[in-house]
């Protein structure tokens, strides 16, 4: 034992009962099967390997210039064993297994091949072999403990950014999303905004160490692409319109998730344009009914935090889809093919509770209820009754809280209208409740505007 080595455990030695003992010869075997049955275990290796030769003859197939016929079932081996849950945590701890997965992930570099000076390099991985290797990162993902671990690593972020772009193979991309997404709610995109770079690229100088326009200091070295801004834009093309709804719906289900947590500042995220442009442009008519309702979802995510309640409001996209989304019927196509739609209940639930969350803004209420469209979408709304006429009081309720609009809401017929929700029994108490409130603080502008101004 004192020989053993210091990360190896001794064997305890474990006798089993003689057959003329107490227990009798049914309990000297029983212990002597326990016996055999715990050397098993030990010699068994964390990770699902056999032994250390089917691990190392496995890696060695993985490494960089092994041909695809010795890859590929190499890698298939290896997700099978990514697929026990018993194995997760062993495998992605295990720095070789990590390694020669991550070099299976690599993107292609765009400079490959172009330097007549380099060194000579392996052949980039083929499609099938990166598909094959995210495919067993996806497996080891599904541990919460490696998901945050993962969404960390610096390698296997830019293999993800990397193999995100428009030119990859479909397969492959879907897998990529598919990992993207688990990482962003393990932390993997925290501060993405984008709000202090241009909006458009400065005016290259001349550079003071090559004297060129632009610099070639650092032509040639690996641009490496794992930081939350890249990480973000490689999500943000997981819904782009050419891609199948069902993997649009997840990736904007994520962001909609991730906004809702304590994972991220919804504020920082928000602030990333192509994470705006591409909500706003997945919320809009035209769009697959499942895809515009996960976007809506999303939207309504980020109107829930109120440090970028006043910034969506202010963006002219952003409340243009709002709009559109809250009106009964909406206009798709342009010209000659344009067409009328009647708008679904689930798009219009959805837009009017983003702009409650909204109303819920003091620096919000005047300016919405100065909206026509606002206002004309969510009376019609409560005046036709049906399952809108709920969401839409709540938004007339909360707008209620604005003294400076209140007469003007009085004119317009809200307090008749907050009158009968509170006396309708459809409704729940808390709603019925809510109208309440909102009917004593338009009667109370009522009356001061009968009795005129305050006379000392």
């Amino acid at each position: 034992q004192a020989d053993a080595a210091p990360d190896e455990a001794p064997h305890e030695f474990i006798p089993s009962a003689p057959p003329w003992s107490a227990a009798g010869p049914a309990a000297g075997a029983a212990s002597a099967m326990a016996t055999a049955e715990g050397a098993d275990d030990e010699d068994h290796m964390d990770g699902g390997w056999e032994d250390e030769e089917e691990r190392a003859r496995l890696l060695a197939q993985c490494q960089p210039g092994t041909q695809d016929e010795e890859r590929l079932p190499a890698l298939a081996a290896l997700r099978e064993k990514a697929m026990e849950a018993s194995n997760w945590e062993a495998l992605w701890e295990d720095k070789d297994v990590r390694a020669a997965l991550l070099s299976c992930a690599d993107p292609p570099d765009p400079d490959f091949g172009k330097n007549p000076f380099g060194e000579e390099e392996p052949d980039p991985p083929s499609d099938f072999v990166r598909a094959l290797a995210v495919t067993t990162l996806v497996c080891l993902a599904a541990s919460v403990g490696n998901r945050s671990a993962m969404a960390e690593h610096p390698l296997l972020r830019h293999a993800l950014v990397g193999n995100a772009d428009e030119d990859r193979a479909f397969r492959l991309r879907e897998r990529v999303f598919l990992l993207l997404c688990g990482l962003l709610l393990a932390g993997a995109c925290t501060d993405p905004s984008d709000d202090h770079v241009p909006s458009r690229p400065s005016t290259p100088t001349k550079c003071e160490v090559c004297g060129l326009i632009p610099c070639v200091c650092k032509a040639g070295e690996k641009v490496w692409r794992n930081s939350d801004l890249d990480v973000c834009h490689a999500l943000m093309l997981g819904v782009a319109p050419e891609l199948p709804v069902g993997l649009r719906v997840g990736v904007l289900g994520a962001l909609c998730t991730v906004a809702l947590s304590s994972v991220v500042d919804p504020a920082l995220l928000w602030g990333n344009r192509k994470l705006r442009a591409g909500l706003v442009s997945a919320a809009l008519p035209g769009e697959p009914e499942d895809v515009r309702v996960s976007a809506l979802d999303a939207l309504w995510a980020f109107t829930a935090c109120d440090l970028v309640q006043p910034r969506m409001w202010g963006e002219k996209p952003v409340r243009e889809a709002l709009l559109r989304g809250a009106e009964a019927y909406a206009k798709v196509g342009e010209g000659e093919g344009e067409t009328t739609l009647r708008q679904t209940e689930g798009v219009r639930s959805r837009a009017l509770n983003s702009l409650a969350n909204l109303a819920s803004s003091v620096v919000n209420r005047a300016p919405m209820w100065k909206s026509s469209r606002l206002a004309t979408a969510v009376l019609q709304a409560v005046s036709r009754g049906g399952p809108l006429r709920s969401d839409a009081l709540l938004v007339l309720a909360e707008l209620t809280k604005q003294w400076t609009i209140r007469a003007k809401m009085v004119a317009a017929g809200v307090l008749e209208l907050l009158e009968a929700a509170e006396d309708d029994e459809a409704l729940s108490f808390e709603e019925r409740r809510n109208c309440g409130f909102a009917r004593e603080r338009l009667q109370e502008a009522k009356d001061a505007a009968l009795k005129g101004p305050f006379q000392p």
